[in-house]
């Protein structure tokens, strides 16, 4: 009952670490005050329920967490939060502490989700279906962001002709601007970059425990991480402007097939994706 109690705190802790993260990840990309004020406060959040945990660990165990590896991921996360929040109120270096607290979310992920720690059989199981649900769960949410930003690309350029033929009739202003439809591709594309990136890291994890390294040479497991990089270099083209936005919107399309290439055919040569599902 004390291992399933930890497991759910965990997984809210994690729950809500995401939330913060993906903020001060927005945070970065478009500076937003309001935003940023939700990540920290979800970050104080996150601390405080980490806290307890902690303390109901040592309460439980009558030992520090440093018995084992797991046991100082979780310290060591602990302690990367507590550094966040000083930083976050001394200066404000926002990027540092996206790529900080991404560290501090593996690492409480690594410990959440590892079954050799629980003494349960049946909590190991779990542990390992549950891990495998989220993993699949993100991916999921990752592929309709893409979709949607896909979907909304295909409008813009249709928009981009009526505007080049000076077609002003009642769908030109049904669909939107090419501006408004531009920055829904955007604002898609990074939160679907953001929920693959965690699916992959909780992913490799289940990989890990359940086939070991295997996974590395998996063809899917390749294609996806190149997908990722792919879109991730759609964003810093974007941000920084090094493309023009109306090629970037081909750039987008481009990626979204090749993810649903790797969705759709990729699995069939990949030996544990085809008995996960995806």
């Amino acid at each position: 009952m004390q291992e399933f109690l930890f497991i759910r705190l965990n997984e809210l802790i994690l729950l809500i670490y995401l939330l913060s993260i993906a903020c001060y990840f927005f945070d970065f990309v478009r500076k937003n005050h309001r935003i940023k004020t939700i990540g920290f406060v979800t970050l104080g959040v996150v601390w405080m329920l980490q806290t307890i945990s902690l303390s109901l660990y040592i309460n439980v165990t009558k030992q520090i967490p440093l018995g084992n590896i797991f046991d100082v991921f979780f310290a060591l996360a602990w302690l990367i939060i507590s550094i966040s929040i000083v930083i976050s109120v001394i200066k404000q270096i926002n990027l540092s502490i996206f790529l900080f607290n991404i560290i501090g979310f593996l690492l409480i992920a690594v410990n959440t989700f590892q079954p050799m720690r629980y003494q349960s059989t049946g909590e190991k199981l779990n542990i390992i279906n549950e891990l495998l649900i989220v993993h699949i769960s993100f991916a999921v949410i990752s592929y309709a962001l893409f979709a949607f930003a896909f979907v909304n690309c295909i409008l813009y350029l249709i928009q981009y002709n009526n505007l080049k033929q000076k077609k002003f009739d009642q769908k030109y202003f049904r669909i939107g601007s090419v501006a408004t439809l531009e920055q829904v591709v955007f604002y898609s594309s990074l939160i679907g970059f953001t929920f693959i990136i965690f699916s992959i890291i909780l992913g490799a994890q289940w990989g890990f425990n359940t086939l070991g390294g295997y996974i590395l040479i998996d063809p899917k497991v390749i294609m996806s991480l190149i997908i990722t990089l792919l879109y991730g270099i759609y964003l810093i083209f974007r941000v920084k402007k090094i493309i023009n936005k109306h090629k970037l919107i081909y750039f987008n399309i481009i990626l979204f097939c090749l993810s649903m290439i790797n969705l759709f055919f990729a699995s069939h040569i990949s030996d544990f994706h085809q008995w996960t599902g995806i």
